[in-house]
């Protein structure tokens, strides 16, 4: 029989509803993915049976239930999908004291029914958010407990349209996987008979109530979502590793690693299919390239192929890229403005541009000097990449106008930057949260210079509190420079601090979302590493790896994560280090809008991470933010 054509035998015989060019974003639980070309919700056991005994040999057949361990890539589907949930409900205790539960009942109506019955053990069931029919084909489980283990038979049916029961010997059952130990024609889980213990029915539903509270408390319920992408490799859970790797909240069009559970991805709003697919291969590639560990799937990919590319091979002429970037909208890339930096800010900017447009981004040069940033909205521009660098650019006044104005931009926010770009009262904070910083004494025309030099010692460094890539710092060998080093910094900020010199070394450690990178041990040509060392001189020596031994290399990324939040550092940027001769290390300063020239440090952690610059760029856009 054709069924692709409503016939007398669907008309007279079928009692369920048939539906055709069915959009699946009705019918999984991330809200994305292509159409297939039947759906067919049956109206009980017996209807099922006889759809399926008229469907042709070689028709694809896909049972979905609350569809929220499943993406359909864009393109769609081919053949038909069966929707179990709201058809097969059936759910009873049976003579022999068993729960019999059909395929389409959710997990949580099996929890609650179990504590009806003072049946105990069932409750983990309220923590999946899928059916039971979901739960049986991948053994599904949480908290501690699996579905197989209370199986005692489960009901299936073969495309041919036979009942059929089966029992957990005839399977190959492990953690998310169920396989039939003898290879036979397809079939479908439709029902199973459980066996719980006797328990208490008021602690059974406290112990409920408790989990959704967790479940509430530690998952993204407010945004689509599939609940757990990867499963757990032995002995380890993904959800550290991806937070380990700094990739909460990375973004691929509307789809996004949540912030509040690194292993669920949820669509923050209008991601596609592919959207989620590739930020799912993005976050693989990633923890397999810092940790060595291969995440595999929970959920289930199916649907038209479309040519997936590896995240680590963006290139310019990647058709899925460009879609996926043009999901950013129009992004101004804000550089140059009218700092002392300026001309670092235009390097950095040109690098950032040249990078979105490799990738497909609609991307726009924007000089905040040249223009009104009222522009932005009137243009019509979605989101800001910051490439400023100095004052009006990362000292949160750029910032604040963009959350005036809405528009998301990068980096951290109005706090946040104006934090970083203040040397003084950063170091006040971390003083005050505990972190180690080299001694330093304020700076006015009335300081005496023998005073300074008996608090802090010589050499010592005077520099203005407010200004970034070394502008106007003096190396001070000899009292007698004092005044000479206060009058440059002057020049640059009515703040002006002198800092004891700590002499064993400098070293930085970039920071991608929640993630401390690679630390670079930085060997300036010239005393110190100032202005000409960081962008003009091309002898300056940089290690990446640093040299350090894992114990102070770790200790040094811990301390950058503290030093950045407390601060309240968001997206990326880069904390400084002074290590003393005996190997203390000590916090100098925070960057929040850190260089992305070809001498800069975080391109450079993020190579030695396995991160090309297109993929780092495009990483930091994923961030953008209002508020």
């Amino acid at each position: 029989m054709n069924m692709t054509e409503p016939g007398q035998f669907i008309e007279a015989v079928l009692r369920g509803k048939l539906t055709q060019a069915e959009s699946m974003r009705r019918h999984t639980s991330w809200r994305a993915g292509g159409a297939v070309d039947r759906c067919y919700q049956p109206a009980d056991l017996d209807d099922l049976r006889v759809y399926l005994c008229g469907l042709p040999a070689n028709e694809q057949v896909i049972a979905v239930g609350l569809g929220s361990n499943l993406l359909v890539r864009d393109g769609g589907l081919r053949g038909t999908v069966l929707l179990m949930h709201g058809a097969l409900s059936e759910l009873k205790l049976d003579s022999c004291g068993l729960i019999y539960v059909q395929a389409g009942v959710a997990g949580a109506k099996l929890a609650r029914f179990a504590a009806l019955h003072n049946l105990s053990g069932a409750e983990f069931c309220a923590g999946i958010p899928g059916t039971v029919g979901g739960m049986l084909a991948m053994n599904a489980g949480c908290y501690g407990s699996e579905i197989w283990q209370y199986v005692v038979k489960v009901q299936v049916v073969t495309r041919s349209g036979e009942l059929m029961t089966r029992t957990p010997q005839e399977y190959d059952i492990g953690y998310r996987s169920v396989s039939l130990k003898l290879a036979t024609p397809e079939e479908f889980f439709v029902g199973a008979w459980l066996s719980f213990e006797s328990g208490d029915g008021d602690e059974s539903r406290q112990k409920i109530k408790a989990l959704l509270a967790k479940r509430i408390s530690s998952q993204p319920l407010n945004l689509p979502n599939a609940g757990s992408v990867f499963r757990n490799p032995p002995g380890d859970h993904a959800a550290r590793l991806i937070e380990s790797c700094g990739i909460k909240g990375l973004r691929m069009g509307g789809a996004q690693v949540s912030e509040k559970h690194a292993n669920f991805i949820v669509n923050s709003g209008g991601a596609t299919a592919e959207n989620i697919e590739r930020l799912i291969s993005m976050v693989q590639e990633t923890v397999m390239n810092q940790t060595g560990i291969q995440l595999h799937t929970e959920v289930k990919i199916i649907g038209d192929t479309k040519i997936m590319k590896k995240s680590a091979s963006l290139t310019p002429d990647s058709a899925s890229l460009t879609e996926d970037a043009r999901a950013f909208g129009k992004v101004a890339v804000l550089f140059g403005g009218s700092s002392a930096e300026r001309e670092v800010s235009l390097k950095s900017g040109a690098a950032v541009l040249a990078a979105l447009l490799r990738s497909g981004v609609d991307a726009h040069a924007f000089d905040p000097s040249i223009r009104n940033l009222q522009s932005l909205v009137d243009e019509g521009f979605d989101r800001a990449f910051i490439a400023l660098h100095g004052r009006f650019g990362e000292d949160g006044t750029v910032q604040g106008a963009l959350e005036l104005l809405g528009i998301p931009y990068t980096g951290s926010g109005v706090m946040a930057s104006a934090l970083g770009m203040d040397k003084w009262r950063s170091k006040l904070v971390w003083q005050a949260g505990g972190l180690p910083v080299p001694d330093f004494v304020m700076l006015d025309e009335h300081s005496v210079s023998t005073d300074v030099v008996h608090t802090l010692g010589l050499p010592l460094f005077v520099k203005p509190a407010n200004e970034g890539s070394s502008v106007g710092i003096s190396k001070v060998k000899a009292e007698n420079e004092l005044q000479a080093a206060y009058a440059e910094a002057v020049r640059h900020d009515r703040l002006v601090i002198a800092e004891r010199f700590i002499g064993g070394g400098e070293y930085t450690v970039a920071i991608l979302g929640k993630q401390a990178l690679p630390v670079i041990k930085i060997e300036p040509a010239n005393e110190f590493y100032d202005y000409e060392a960081k962008y003009l001189r091309d002898d300056t020596r940089y290690q990446c790896p640093s040299g350090l031994d894992v114990a102070r290399e770790n200790e040094m990324q811990r301390l950058a994560i503290l030093a950045f939040t407390l601060i309240g550092g968001q997206g990326w940027g880069r904390i400084d280090f002074l290590m003393s001769e005996s190997g203390h290390p000590y916090v100098l300063e925070a960057n929040t809008s850190p260089g992305m020239t070809d001498h800069s440090l975080v391109p450079m952690a993020a190579r030695q991470a396995g991160i090309s610059f297109d993929e780092l760029v495009l990483r930091v856009l994923g961030g953008a933010h209002v508020g």
